[in-house]
């Protein structure tokens, strides 16, 4: 396992690369002394790395491959990352944003035009999570479907566009903005044949689409499907940069290249064109080849996991059928918070306390690369009894 391998799936130490995970394992001591680089989190969907994981990278980064700096957001390897991201969607090109909220913005902004009526999930982020952004800035018309659903059906689509067309006043429906996995819902995925249909639909119609894929990586381990696969349903697809790729900021917006051409002088007016954001880009350019197949390996461990915790009465794991890499954890004890406290202790990290389902609700990502099983195992069960 050469370098880069070794920070990839697993952490840094100082100016130096700990062990991997199999060594980690086979050393208790050294896995219980408390270091934030050999922490292993249940509250995030990427590594979560420390400030000196983070800075400590960059200096790697710059030592093995170098760093390209950009310029108001523009070149350098922000232009790179840009490039490596529209292909793995298969779009023409994409553009760096600050924000997941910019990004979901300035795309349905542009693709609605005219047309000001937008259907959006009632639980999705840009409705409830982005300060009514689009209708105070963009005078757009929000229109929430289906509450409490991951999902909204081609029939919902179709009476919005009837509504919209046969009104006292015509109007038109500019576009549909679909989240997935839903960050509100649990990490839940809208129902890929139901988003094939509306897909259908409304380029019928002249609709464009637009897919909040924050999370769109983790999905398409458990859609089985490529990212470029989903993005295909849609004209713009957002992807966050730090949610999988463990930057500390930043999204990419792809679509074609007439869409993204100049799209800089919107982000500058709303003030996203930051002077130099290549400390984000480089990190997401670092793991984007490699999250793919670490959160396959990290679903495989939190499943082995889950295996071995279920042979205890005390544990019991509730999966959601449509879900991505959140999971209900319930533990049969009446302290909950000291269960997590000891877990803490062992540098396990765990959310807080979900008293509706007796448990936590935790998430899986690559940081369970940096342990085993076994250990892993026996640390929940001995958080437990002591």
């Amino acid at each position: 396992m050469d370098r880069k391998t070794f920070i990839r799936y697993g952490s840094l130490a100082g100016v130096g690369l700990l062990s991997p995970a199999i060594s980690l394992a086979g050393n208790k001591k050294k896995f219980n002394r408390p270091n934030d680089q050999e922490k292993i989190n249940f509250t995030r969907d990427g590594l979560d790395l420390t400030t000196e994981e983070y800075t400590n990278l960059l200096s790697v980064i710059v030592e093995d491959e170098g760093i390209s700096a950009d310029s108001y957001s523009r070149g350098g390897v922000v232009e790179q990352l840009e490039k490596r991201m529209a292909k793995a969607l298969r779009k023409e090109s994409a553009i760096f944003m600050p924000t997941g909220t910019l990004a979901n913005h300035i795309a349905i902004r542009k693709l609605a035009g005219n047309k000001k009526r937008v259907l959006v999930q009632a639980d999705s982020h840009l409705y409830n999570d982005s300060g009514d952004c689009a209708s105070n800035l963009s005078e757009l018309n929000l229109i929430p479907l289906a509450k409490g659903n991951t999902s909204f059906t081609v029939n919902d689509v179709q009476e919005e566009i009837n509504r919209a067309k046969y009104g006292r006043v015509k109007t038109g429906i500019g576009a549909v903005l679909i989240e997935s996995p839903i960050r509100r819902l649990d990490n839940r995925m809208f129902n890929f044949d139901k988003m094939q249909n509306i897909s259908a639909l409304a380029r019928e119609n002249q609709i464009k689409m637009h897919l909040d894929g924050a999370r769109l990586f983790n999905a398409c381990v458990h859609l089985d499907k490529t990212p470029a696969d989903v993005a295909s349903l849609f004209d713009t697809v957002y992807v966050s940069l730090y949610k999988n790729f463990n930057a500390a900021s930043g999204a990419i917006l792809a679509g074609s290249k007439e869409f993204i051409n100049d799209l800089y002088h919107t982000r500058r007016m709303f003030g996203g064109g930051m002077p130099q954001v290549w400390p984000f880009a480089a990190v997401a350019n670092y793991y984007l080849d490699g999250f793919l197949e670490s959160y396959k390996s990290s679903l495989e461990i939190a499943n082995n996991l889950f295996e071995q915790l279920s042979k205890n009465d005390s544990f019991k794991i509730e999966r959601f059928s449509d879900g991505t890499n959140v999971f209900k954890l319930i533990v049969n004890s009446s302290d909950l918070n000291g269960f997590r406290n000891k877990l803490a202790e062992q540098n396990i990290v765990l959310p807080s306390s979900d008293n509706e389902i007796k448990g936590f609700k935790i998430k899986v990502n690559p940081s369970l690369l940096r342990t085993d099983v076994k250990l892993l195992s026996q640390q929940f069960v001995e958080a437990l009894e002591t």
